[in-house]
């Protein structure tokens, strides 16, 4: 087992979780019952901070706070919405279209990027996102795919044999944070301030 605990370490985190569950339950509940107002929280009426909208958002599952943060920063940079029969990603802004894929921490502290779409006409937002704020990476759809080759992407769906004549295949990878990919990616893709 990796990161295996020693067997008191492992009755001391159950005990805590155990003890704990409760007040977990509470701030979950809590966070959900307030999702749809966090962003007009953090942009319109500026109750609360990015660090804070950043920080509550992450008790949410990854299925509903990975939405709400695409939503944020579409709304935070003012983009507009593209539809999914375009077949283009998520939005545009500047007569440029984007997808948009965020990652918050986890066990492994990796960046992961599901469903990655390469027949699509279009270029990557990536947020790398942590209680701190996010970090935000632009990617050309020619350096996308110069990174699927370099990361290994894997598809995300479906048995090899299934996937045989797809043409649509859509494609999974990560990138570790505090690694030589992370340090080049920060190096060649990130962006602070004005993003477009």
């Amino acid at each position: 087992m990796s990161n295996a605990m020693n067997r008191k370490e492992l009755n001391e985190t159950i005990s805590f979780i155990l003890e704990n569950i409760d007040n977990s339950r509470i701030v979950l509940n809590s966070v959900a019952s307030i999702r749809d107002q966090l962003i007009d929280l953090t942009l319109e009426k500026q109750e609360i901070s990015e660090q804070d909208f950043y920080e509550i958002s992450s008790v949410l599952s990854t299925q509903s706070r990975s939405p709400l943060w695409e939503n944020y920063f579409i709304k935070k940079h003012d983009c507009e919405r593209v539809s999914k029969n375009e077949d283009r990603g998520d939005f545009k802004k500047n007569g440029r279209y984007y997808e948009y894929k965020s990652s918050g921490y986890n066990l492994g502290n990796s960046v992961n990027m599901l469903q990655i779409r390469p027949w699509q006409d279009c270029d990557y937002i990536i947020q790398s996102v942590s209680d701190n704020g996010a970090t935000t990476f632009v990617l050309t759809h020619a350096e996308m795919m110069l990174e699927m080759k370099k990361l290994k992407a894997s598809p995300a769906h479906g048995t090899r044999k299934a996937l045989e004549n797809n043409t649509t295949v859509e494609y999974m990878m990560s990138v570790e944070r505090d690694s030589a990919d992370w340090d080049r990616w920060i190096n060649n893709y990130r962006k602070e301030g004005d993003i477009f």
